[in-house]
């Protein structure tokens, strides 16, 4: 039989702090304010989407150019854009829209490679089934003989061979689409979503209106962005707040006659109050660091928000010049979490990699809009945390997850029918990439060491080792203690004879059979049937002598001769 030969199950990583931090507030405005916003927003907002259309379809170069030719192109063509833009707001503006647009591009030419890596993936596991035979071809001893082998699976007819060969044609035209654009150098970017734009198409379906979409459309597309320097005051000079809490816009150039104040400015009425991490903001303000500000619009809502964004140095832990070189591991205590659908597994292990205490359990709901789902995460991460603080435990360990390949080849190696569908649902559902997120930066802002660890097997060996010597202790919170094991540079296998055996646990000796201590043999079974260790049930009749009975003294039975016989008479 052929040998499995299993995933690699090793590697620790400590999980980099977040890279900047962001921090928003609510701005009561007047309707002249608004009246002005709209404005200015609407100004900038066909600058920047004239500029995005040039940046998702850049000029092609002639052929045999060399990368010394491809940079001056670039520069060039980069100075056009900030000339063309500048003459229509301003230097710091044309400066702002430029790189909201350049960071897009990026973001979307790492999409479409990420697309198309999915893509051949989908194609090989199609590929890998289609060159074997389908099962309804083969006999019973056929498929025997191929189960025993471990041999690659075929479909199960021949009619959803036949669709699975249709799907291979769609997929390898969608990636040869795709490849043809990357090399181009071109991208597709909606401006306010695909997915909003796509469900004007069906109002029904998205549940709104005509009137009700539009409001949401403009309100994605509705966005004022500066971006700070440390040589301006207060961080930022065509976005600026005071320390008081004075909102002031340095306006476009063809929007100057709106201001209201020197230079060219507009001031709000509204005052802004960060009520999180105002500290942190202030310092950076008055030290003389940048920040950006974004300025935003909700459907439905008053007002507008105002969010303060500035970039952080990420720290690693468990990386210092003390160890260079060497494999971080977690030291101390660790709290071991398991990421499932619809609630957190946690177990706590001490430095030996020894659980602790009870398992708990953190119930969060996935139903709902996108902004009640990530309520339901933070407000989880805020319990977690709280248990981390309460036990004084400094690192936390998870499953570096991103369900990729399971999300990519899930009809493939995820099941089948009804049972196979719901299952890859709850996989997509899990929003690993939003708690990974919301978890680092709650664990550095408490001085938390987070570990991301290999998932591989962990569910599986903590079934294994980890769940019956425990009162009810589930799989997935056996699968947390070998996450925190493996954090701390454990095995998952937990040595024999360590663990103290449960008193229910312990061995019984056979019935009818005196023990080295018993002061005397028993001929008769006194064990309770049902129960194990030396619970026994009492005699079934009262140990009294009967009246009239003769009673034989221990000399005389020894000598086995009767020379005298006692007789007891009841009075």
């Amino acid at each position: 039989m052929t040998a499995v030969r299993l995933r690699d199950w090793r590697g620790v990583k400590p999980v980099a702090g977040p890279s900047g931090a962001a921090i928003t507030t609510r701005l009561r405005v007047t309707p002249a304010d608004a009246a002005v916003l709209d404005t200015v927003a609407g100004h900038l907002g066909r600058l920047r989407r004239a500029d995005l259309v040039q940046v998702c379809r850049p000029a092609l170069l002639a052929d045999g150019v060399g990368e010394a030719g491809r940079r001056h192109a670039r520069r060039d063509g980069l100075n056009a854009r900030k000339r063309a833009l500048t003459a229509l707001s301003s230097a710091r503006w044309a400066n702002a829209v430029i790189a909201v647009n350049d960071a897009q591009y990026r973001s979307s030419r790492e999409a479409r490679r990420r697309h198309a890596t999915d893509l051949r993936a989908a194609i090989a596991a199609i590929e890998r089934r289609l060159s074997e035979p389908t099962a309804d071809t083969l006999t019973r001893q056929e498929r025997a003989i191929r189960r025993k082998q471990r041999l690659p699976q075929g479909y199960p007819t021949r009619a959803e061979r036949f669709q699975k060969q249709r799907r291979l044609q769609s997929l390898l035209a969608e990636l040869a689409r795709v490849t043809t654009e990357r090399d181009a150098g071109c991208v597709r970017v909606i401006e306010g979503g695909n997915r909003l734009a796509r469900a004007r198409h069906n109002l029904q379906a998205a549940g709104l209106t005509v009137a009700g979409w539009r409001e949401e459309w403009e309100a994605a597309r509705w966005r004022i962005e500066a971006i700070g320097s440390r040589d301006e005051p207060f961080g930022n000079l065509t976005i600026t707040i005071t320390p008081g809490g004075e909102v002031s816009i340095r306006l476009p150039r063809p929007l100057e006659h709106l201001a209201n104040a020197k230079r060219g400015r507009y001031v709000l009425s509204g005052k802004a109050q960060f009520a999180y991490r105002r500290d942190e903001w202030l310092v950076r303000i008055t030290g003389g660091r940048p920040v950006s500000y974004t300025i935003t619009r909700k459907a439905g809502r008053a007002g507008v928000y105002l969010t303060a964004a500035w970039a952080v140095n990420p720290e690693t832990p468990g990386t210092g010049p003390e160890t260079p070189g060497c494999e971080a591991r977690a030291a101390g205590p660790v709290l071991g979490i398991d990421l499932n659908d619809g609630h957190l597994a946690v177990r706590q292990l001490d430095p030996h990699g020894n659980p602790v205490g009870r398992a708990e359990r953190i119930e969060f709901s996935l139903a709902g809009s996108a902004a009640r789902r990530d309520a339901q995460v933070r407000h989880a991460i805020i319990r977690l945390i709280r248990y981390t603080r309460r036990h004084r435990i400094t690192d936390i360990a998870v499953e570096d997850l991103d369900f990729a390949d399971a999300r990519t080849t899930g009809r493939e190696t995820m099941g089948r029918g009804q049972r196979g569908k719901r299952f890859r649902k709850a996989v997509a559902g899990i929003p690993t990439a939003v708690f990974r997120d919301r978890l680092t930066a709650q664990a550095h802002k408490h001085g938390i060491a987070l570990w991301a660890v290999n998932p591989a097997y962990t569910s599986v060996w903590g079934d294994q080792h980890w769940r019956r010597p425990y009162e009810n202790v589930t799989r997935h919170e056996a699968a947390a203690t070998v996450i925190g094991r493996r954090a701390q540079g454990h095995k998952a296998r937990r040595r024999e004879g360590v663990t103290r055996a449960r008193p229910e646990d312990h061995a019984v000796r056979a019935t009818n059979q005196a023990g080295p201590n018993d002061p005397a043999a028993s001929t008769g079974s006194r064990h309770r049937p049902g129960t194990r260790g030396n619970e026994s049930r009492p005699p079934s009749r009262t140990r009294t002598r009967q009246p009239g009975r003769a009673t034989v003294t221990p000399a005389m039975a020894e000598h086995r001769s009767i020379t005298s016989v006692t007789v007891s008479h009841a009075d």
